[in-house]
């Protein structure tokens, strides 16, 4: 199965998901969740880190990763301001305030390179054009520190056959998933230079979800 086109326009993204930002728990959670946690997992942080999540959306996993770094530098960004008005809220019962949340584009803000010890990135990269895959991928290759290590999760093709019903749903009404669909970004990532340790497909009520970690080297 090829990848589906797409022709991602910021101002409709950040309209999509201001329509759906009070309902997208509830989708995340019966078709999200497992792999959240299992980027949480893989995510090892300690204590101290400087982590980004970019496209953090409701906060979800972004209020789970700060209270295991009480003391590190806890970064979150998103498209949407509706997003991150939730996130706020979700992270206003956290003890620590060593965190910020922004509203804005990865390639528009002001990061100096190699200051992450971790990047985690959810259900973004399956919304962007293909032709963005290469300038994602070396974005998240310069933000992080020698060693640092990258772990995302994105809509798969998967590999059992009632995955395909995803694909289909994707390919004929891209709208009831805002534009998102499988990928296969793991060549990118090689290609950029980031080294491969995990890789996993999962599913939850049949929506099939990819997970990579990867390692700078250094």
């Amino acid at each position: 199965m090829e990848t589906l086109k797409r022709k991602a326009v910021q101002e409709e993204v950040q309209k999509q998901y201001k329509l759906i930002a009070p309902v997208y728990d509830a989708w995340s959670m019966l078709t999200e969740r497992k792999a959240l946690k299992r980027v949480q997992a893989l995510a090892a942080i300690k204590d101290g880190e400087a982590l980004l999540e970019v496209a953090c959306g409701t906060g979800w996993l972004f209020k789970k990763l700060v209270e295991q770094n009480p003391n590190g530098k806890n970064v979150a960004i998103d498209l949407s301001g509706a997003m991150i008005n939730i996130a706020r809220k979700k992270l206003s019962t956290v003890k620590t305030k060593n965190y910020e949340l922004l509203t804005g584009n990865i390639f528009a803000l002001d990061f100096n390179g190699q200051q992450f010890d971790l990047i985690v990135n959810n259900f973004m990269i399956d919304l962007l054009p293909e032709e963005k895959f290469s300038a994602i991928s070396s974005k998240f290759y310069e933000l992080l520190k020698p060693g640092g290590r990258l772990v995302i999760s994105t809509f798969s093709f998967g590999n059992k056959k009632y995955h395909r019903f995803w694909y289909w749903l994707a390919r004929n009404f891209p709208d009831l998933l805002t534009g998102c669909r499988p990928v296969d970004v793991k060549p990118y990532l090689q290609k950029i230079g980031l080294e491969i340790t995990n890789h996993e497909i999962i599913s939850q009520n049949t929506f099939p979800s990819e997970i990579i970690k990867a390692m700078k080297p250094g």
